[in-house]
């Protein structure tokens, strides 16, 4: 893939199974220092990135509508972040979370 050319659901998805792999690595490592460090290091950026991704979420849903929200709901690749950061249900095409993600 390009810089330029935005990425696929499949790209989303093979990032996302070698996140997997890479947690279970470190939760099985026994360097125990490491693994506290790269645990806490995904923690605040799991944070920081809620905190970013809710605030764009409440900014399009204020400004753009139930229309632009139906729209972005239906990109696979918007609507995984969406989930990853229970701002919509994975059930459900259409309706958001009814409660603010844990911050």
């Amino acid at each position: 893939m390009s810089d330029t050319e935005p990425a696929g659901i499949e790209e989303v998805e093979e990032d996302a199974a070698r996140i997997a792999e890479l947690v279970k690595h470190f939760e099985e490592s026994k360097d125990w220092e490491t693994q506290e460090k790269v645990f806490e290091l995904l923690e605040r950026i799991d944070h920081m990135h809620r905190i970013c991704v809710w605030r764009i979420y409440q900014v399009t849903t204020e400004l753009g509508g139930t229309g632009l929200m139906d729209r972005i709901r239906q990109d696979p690749v918007i609507k995984t972040l969406f989930v990853l950061y229970d701002l919509i249900s994975p059930d459900s095409p259409h309706g958001p979370v009814q409660r603010e993600p844990e911050l």
